[in-house]
């Protein structure tokens, strides 16, 4: 998985209510594991509507650029989740075939058919 390095912006909120506009957060991202870590307080946020919400209440409302950068984050953060539960389906797919294979071949041997009668891994 990737982590994203972002500078955000947006007005804060704190829990006592004070307004701060034009404050800016370095926070890493993984969309795709749903983790947004602030690298000043290493605080896991969540966000919601528009805003990303600290542990202890406190909020920051993002301006349009940020909004719009985590949420291509969380787009790319859903195709590359996606792309690695094809790839597991997938490598499941292929290790039943295989199971299933090799289960035709011991029948054909228990059954008395030679190797030479039974067709060849590749071929199946």
């Amino acid at each position: 998985m990737s982590f994203s390095r972002l500078t955000i912006a947006g007005e804060a909120h704190d829990p006592a209510g004070d307004i701060t506009p034009g404050t800016a957060v370095e926070i890493v991202i993984n969309a795709a594991a749903g983790i947004i870590i602030d690298l000043s307080t290493r605080a896991h946020l969540t966000y919601r509507d528009g805003s990303l919400v600290w542990p202890n209440g406190a909020r920051l409302e993002l301006d349009a650029d940020s909004r719009n950068e985590i949420d291509l984050e969380n787009r790319k953060g859903a195709i590359m989740a996606r792309m690695v539960l094809t790839g597991r389906e997938f490598l499941e797919q292929v290790r039943r075939r295989e199971a299933e294979a090799q289960a035709a071949r011991d029948a054909a041997m228990m059954a008395g058919q030679s190797e030479a009668e039974t067709m060849p891994i590749a071929a199946e």
